[in-house]
């Protein structure tokens, strides 16, 4: 079996080439004896691109975009997939929200035969704010040749990681300018949080939950320390938590909320945190749609002058509608 074929099957195997990726570029000395043969297998066929300058099946760019476009496309992200119902949509559609019509009706005293003002029910449409990202990059034959299989794993790795960080970041940036509203937004002057604070957005988004709805708060996980630290929460913890608490500096729930951290160490490929800082968010079950549009597609192109190879992942879109903001409360830090 030819080196060209043994990588295409591989590829065929959803999941396969990106867990060695991730596996190569994180832990390396923990690659099991499958993952070990199949860097033999792609450093053979890396080395022989750096080599001989040509890859004329381009098959570096359908390499990254066999192992990426799934996974960006079917990230199974708890997080925005508990807040949003998530879809996706040809390249060229557009989408637009009907959402459920509330109950605007008012029922006006009036004498009895009389007449009162008209109201109606709003059938409110919303149209999701599209977004689309691309990556421009270049290895070169050098690179091929001294690391193989390393480069490649890392191309892959680092390619996905920009492009989920983005849409991520995005979503919750989106989200942090849509909530202003009096009653929404709990003001904390100074970095430390309250317990008046993170009470009154509980009670927030536990009013704001329907039935089925499991409200949850999110934030960096400095905040989410301090959720646990907050005077007098240790006596409201079962012995469990107590224990999660000491092995974690992290609690499960408070006052009904479930809590969520997102460390500040991930971040995205222009440097932002994934969550806003100086945040905690409180949200009350599925706030709106997140949908990605098209099909990621990455172009490659040979420079033999330059001895290098020139790849652009591009096709990256994604629109986020948020129809129900009432669903949302946050604490704000001033310092």
């Amino acid at each position: 079996m030819s080196i060209k074929t043994e990588i295409a099957e591989l590829m065929n195997t959803k999941g396969t080439m990106l867990e060695w990726a991730s596996r190569v570029e994180h832990a390396p000395k923990t690659l099991s004896t499958e993952q070990s043969e199949i860097s033999e297998v792609v450093d053979a066929w890396a080395k022989e691109i750096g080599r001989t300058g040509r890859d004329n099946d381009l098959e570096i760019s359908n390499f990254i975009l066999k192992v990426i476009e799934p996974e960006v496309y079917d990230m199974p992200d708890a997080l925005l997939s508990t807040m949003f119902d998530r879809g996706s949509i040809g390249e060229f559609d557009d989408v637009q929200i009907n959402q459920v019509a509330k109950n605007t009706l008012k029922a006006i005293e009036s004498a009895k035969g009389g007449n009162v003002e008209k109201s109606y029910i709003d059938p409110t449409a919303f149209t999701p704010t599209f977004k689309h990202r691309q990556i421009e990059t270049e290895i070169s034959f050098a690179a091929l040749r001294q690391n193989g299989f390393k480069s490649i794993a890392t191309l892959t790795n680092f390619g996905l990681e920009a492009l989920q960080n983005e849409m991520v970041g995005d979503v919750f940036a989106q989200l942090d300018a849509g909530i202003t509203a009096t009653g929404q937004v709990f003001s904390i002057t100074g970095s430390a949080l309250t317990m008046d604070a993170i009470d009154g957005l509980a009670l927030y988004v536990g009013d704001n939950a329907t039935n089925g709805d499991t409200p949850f708060t999110f934030s960096l996980s400095k905040y989410a320390q301090q959720i646990a630290k907050i005077s007098g929460m240790t006596s409201y913890m079962s012995d469990t938590m107590k224990d999660e608490y000491n092995r974690y500096g992290l609690v499960n729930f408070y006052n009904g909320m479930r809590i969520g951290a997102i460390s500040s160490a991930h971040k995205t490929s222009l440097g932002n945190f994934l969550v806003p800082d100086k945040r905690v968010f409180g949200v009350a079950g599925k706030i709106g749609t997140l949908d990605t549009r098209g099909n990621i597609r990455v172009y490659e192109e040979s420079n033999v002058k330059k001895e290098k190879v020139e790849l652009k992942i591009t096709g990256f879109e994604y629109g986020v509608c948020i129809t129900n903001p009432e669903k949302v409360g946050k604490i704000t830090f001033s310092a």
